[in-house]
């Protein structure tokens, strides 16, 4: 028989048992995503397999193998770094929205965030996420700027409770807890926004805070809402760092308010300083002291030496100003050489500012030493005091300033004290001033003439002219009047071109009568300082047709001896034009003998202190004279008043003589007068 055998049928296959005390199989079969990430690294070093989905990887290796630090934000770095500061202090855990760039595909996600410590004990980050590619792209966008934005965002309770902070507030406020109110440098300051927020729900400020990076300036914008996650009252805060916006702003203020040649602070910072001084003397009962300071004779420094010169001398000045300041005491430089000192007297010092005012004579007493010659700055101090000539600044400004004018009227190198008469002075003075920039433009300053005596002949050979102001109300004004005004206030080289315009066109005029006269002109040591002077006397003489060999300059022995560059070169050309150089007020100060030879002088005029000196001081002028002699020129006495000065003067030498003996000044109708009928020879017109 046969046998057959059967086979039973075989159970189906199944997969090995699983080690339930290793659970990495459970967490790849999890639907989320999960790793954890090497913080300090930027790298993954372990993730299931829905991470490997998101991250776009076939491998583990190969997602362990990216640098994520590579295109790593800064913002998202900072970031980190502050999620594992938080592990690593109170072990935090965040819940937030993210987005990976795998393979550079955004992938928006949800993330819980927490801390896990690798073997090596270094704190790393466990993350969770759910893919969040649902949620609508603004949100997604508004989530991924909190994260990038500079902007600092903070939302706080209304009991300063930190809720939330960006990533950005996050850096700026190293202690994230920290209570709203802390933050700021002055509690008032915190205050203030409180009550914004309280009565329009809205505000904004600047600040001084205290953060990570020590004290800083914020802007600050704040508004009332709800906190979204438990619906209570909060304040959502956004800052922006203006620090070196501020910084600037200050710097600017501070450059604003100060000098830069001197570092004092400037006519700006004046009214502020004062201001202060004032609110302590109040409570003291004590007065304080604005003393106005000039410097004499510094132009000269500036026209002769240079702005090197006169800016050493400034900043010397203000050193030994600042030298003398005690207590509250300011120095501020207003403009040029003028200067304020704010000095504050109490009732236990009495006597001080009048002290201080005399040792700033005393210390102010500055020799300046050029490669010729030495100068010798000085100060006039004028003193307006608080509260007894006034309580504001500006008007005690004003007054220290009327009194320094007095001091220099009265000689320089002097101070006096503000009195009502001195305002009386200046009201005239400006209204002078007024009226002579209207007598220029109406051509009301005009030139008179006096005439010059060839002694023995009594003729007359030339004829100087003089400026003199025709005022409508007031009649002739001598010049003693209304020069000193011009000079201060610039009108001098006006007066000057005026002049000599006028003295030219009748020189043609003249000419025309069948008068063959030459011209001298006087110039002012201002006119021969400005470079295009003697371009502007050329001008003239071509505008008028006068041959240049028929005009004479008349300037003083200082301009000389001071050896200006300017002056120099100007004096050059008008030597190469041909016209004649005369030196008017011989013998008042120190002459340079060579360099009256080398500027070939064709004629000196004695100044008329020597002459009405005669003849007490009779050897003193033969001694000018005989220089004079020696230099070959023509020699003229001035200020001839009697019959026994003009023998004295003939028979010394002298070649002509002037003054009043013979003739005052005269207009040019009455000088043609004196010189009609005398056209026998060349006739000399001067002008002074």
């Amino acid at each position: 028989m046969s046998t057959a055998s059967a086979m039973a049928p075989m159970p189906p296959e199944t997969s090995a048992p699983h080690d339930w005390r290793n659970p990495s199989w459970i967490l790849d079969r999890l639907s989320t995503a999960v790793w954890i990430f090497d913080i300090d690294h930027g790298r993954v070093v372990w993730a299931n397999a829905a991470a490997l989905e998101v991250w776009n990887a076939a491998t583990l290796d190969e997602l362990v193998a990216r640098d994520l630090k590579a295109d790593m934000s800064p913002a998202v770095a900072r970031r980190l770094r502050q999620y594992q500061g938080d592990f690593i202090s109170h072990d935090a855990v965040f819940t937030e929205m993210w987005t990976l760039y795998p393979r550079g595909a955004p992938r928006p996600l949800e993330a819980r965030l927490s801390g896990a410590r690798l073997p090596d004990g270094r704190m790393a980050m466990l993350c969770e996420a759910r893919d969040e590619t649902r949620l609508q792209p603004e949100a997604i966008r508004s989530a991924d700027a909190l994260l990038h934005t500079s902007l600092m965002i903070s939302l706080h309770d209304f009991d300063g409770r930190t809720l939330y902070c960006n990533p950005a507030a996050r850096a700026s406020f190293d202690q994230p807890r920290l209570d709203l109110a802390s933050r700021f440098l002055h509690r008032r300051d915190y205050e203030r926004m409180m009550a914004q927020i309280r009565s329009a729900a809205e505000g904004s400020m600047i600040a001084e805070v205290v953060g990570a990076h020590g004290q800083r300036w914020h802007e600050l914008t704040v508004r009332a809402c709800h906190d979204p996650v438990s619906g209570r009252p909060s304040i959502l805060v956004s800052e922006t760092d203006v620090t070196e916006l501020k910084e600037a702003e200050a710097l600017a203020q501070n450059r604003a308010h100060h000098d830069p040649l001197t570092g004092l602070p400037n006519r700006l910072a004046m009214p502020l300083r004062f201001n202060a001084m004032v609110r302590k003397a109040e409570q003291r009962g004590a007065r304080i002291g604005v003393l106005f300071i000039d410097l004499d004779q510094f132009k000269a420094i500036n026209d002769t030496l240079g702005h090197l010169h006169g800016d050493a001398v400034l900043m010397e000045v203000a050193k030994r100003l600042s030298a003398l300041r005690v207590g509250d005491d300011t120095v501020i430089r207003l403009s040029g050489d003028e200067f304020l000192f704010l000095v504050t007297e109490g009732p236990e010092e009495p006597g001080r500012i009048d002290a201080l005012a005399r040792l700033v004579l005393e210390r102010l007493a500055l020799p300046v030493h050029g490669e010729r010659r030495k100068l010798m700055v000085t100060p006039s101090i004028g003193i307006a005091c608080f509260p007894q000539h006034g309580t504001n600044a500006q008007l005690l400004m004003q007054r220290a300033d009327l009194a320094m004018y007095a001091s220099k009227a009265g000689g320089r190198n002097q101070m006096r004290v503000y009195d009502e008469g001195m305002r009386n002075q200046r009201e005239e003075e400006l209204q002078l001033l007024s009226d002579l920039r209207d007598a220029l433009r109406n051509g009301h300053i005009v030139p008179h003439y006096q005439p010059r005596y060839a002694p023995g002949t009594q003729r007359a050979v030339a004829v100087e002219a003089l400026a003199r102001w025709q005022h409508p109300e007031r009649g002739l004004i001598l010049p003693s009047a209304f020069i000193p005004i011009a000079e201060k206030s610039g009108l001098i080289n006006q007066i000057g071109a005026s002049i000599m315009e006028q003295v030219v066109r009748q020189r043609c005029e003249w000419a025309r009568q069948g008068l063959d006269v030459f011209v001298s002109v006087n110039v002012s040591q201002r006119q021969l300082c400005e470079a295009d002077f003697a371009a502007s006397v050329q001008r003239i003489l071509d505008k008028q047709g006068c041959d240049p060999r028929r005009l004479e300059l008349e300037i003083t022995e200082t301009l000389l001896i001071e050896d200006n560059p300017a002056v120099r070169a100007n004096l050059a050309t008008i030597r190469t034009l041909g016209i004649r150089i005369a030196i008017d007020d011989f013998g008042t100060g120190y002459s340079n003998l060579a360099r009256l030879n080398g500027m070939a002088v064709d004629c000196i005029k004695i100044d008329r202190s020597l002459i009405q000196g005669l003849p007490r001081n009779e050897e003193i002028v033969r001694l000018v004279i005989a220089m004079c002699n020696f230099m070959q020129v023509v020699i003229v006495a001035e200020g001839i008043e009697t019959l026994a000065m003009a023998e004295w003067a003939q028979r010394l030498g002298c070649h002509e003589l002037q003054g009043y003996f013979y003739s005052g000044p005269v207009d040019a109708e009455a000088a043609a007068c004196l010189l009609m009928g005398q056209a026998t020879a060349p006739l000399q017109l001067a002008m002074g």
